[in-house]
């Protein structure tokens, strides 16, 4: 209904679309000269301004979507940092205090839940899907990098699976190689989920420090005064 509106508001008063009126490079017939011979060809010329303002105004609204999904990415990215580099911090003598931390969380206990994204969206009151959508996407692609932890070692998923691989072939003991490599084992931090003013955040945190030791939370944090606030605490789990 908006386009529609749209189109027969420019087709009235094409001056006050001066963009539109641009990208055409043409006029509207005028109405004073419609009841002339040619009525056909005057229905085909503005078919197709309707058709082309249809296009302009489609092409408009992609490239807004496009640049609202820019700034809530970055928005993401800055919060993500933010809220991550205070968790290290304050988990620095606790579940996040190995020297090395996986590349993608490994050390933690994803909620016996039939469905992850519903289990999400109500803890954190998430009502717009595409919001919902969008930090899904982001929170399964994403990486632990050298400049959020530029004091620990990442294990990355490519040695994890060479770690696989030497074990079914013998001769490699994974638990060694880590008391060598590693203090205190390995931890995973997993990267917040946000709702959709980015005041409200869910994470998973954890450690492993052995075949049978290690222990882990899922959590919610609030931002309040400009500092994230552990909320609640949704679940934990211990080996």
């Amino acid at each position: 209904m908006y386009k529609q509106w749209l189109v027969l508001a420019y087709l009235e008063n094409p001056a006050d679309f001066p963009l539109a009126s641009t990208c055409l490079q043409l006029s509207v017939p005028n109405h004073a000269t419609a009841h002339t011979p040619n009525v056909s060809h005057h229905l085909k010329k503005t078919t197709f301004y309707i058709s082309f303002i249809i296009l302009i105004l489609n092409f408009s609204c992609k490239t807004d979507n496009k640049f609202d999904l820019k700034k809530l990415e970055e928005l993401d990215a800055q919060k993500t940092t933010e809220l991550i580099t205070q968790i290290l911090k304050e988990e620095s003598n606790g579940y996040l205090m190995s020297s090395c931390i996986t590349e993608k969380p490994r050390a933690v206990s994803h909620p016996m839940v039939s469905n992850f994204n519903d289990y999400v969206k109500d803890n954190l009151n998430i009502t717009d899907t595409v919001h919902l959508k969008t930090q899904s996407r982001l929170y399964k692609k994403f990486k632990i990098t050298a400049d959020l932890v530029p004091n620990k070692n990442i294990l990355t998923q490519k040695q994890f699976e060479e770690f696989e691989q030497k074990s079914e072939n013998g001769g490699f003991r994974f638990w060694d190689w880590l008391d060598t490599n590693c203090e205190n084992g390995f931890c995973s931090i997993s990267k917040p989920i946000f709702n959709e003013t980015f005041d409200l955040a869910y994470v998973q945190i954890g450690t492993v420090c052995g075949g049978l030791c290690g222990g882990g939370e899922e959590r919610i944090y609030e931002l309040v005064n400009g500092k994230w606030i552990e909320k609640e605490s949704l679940g934990s789990w211990v080996s």
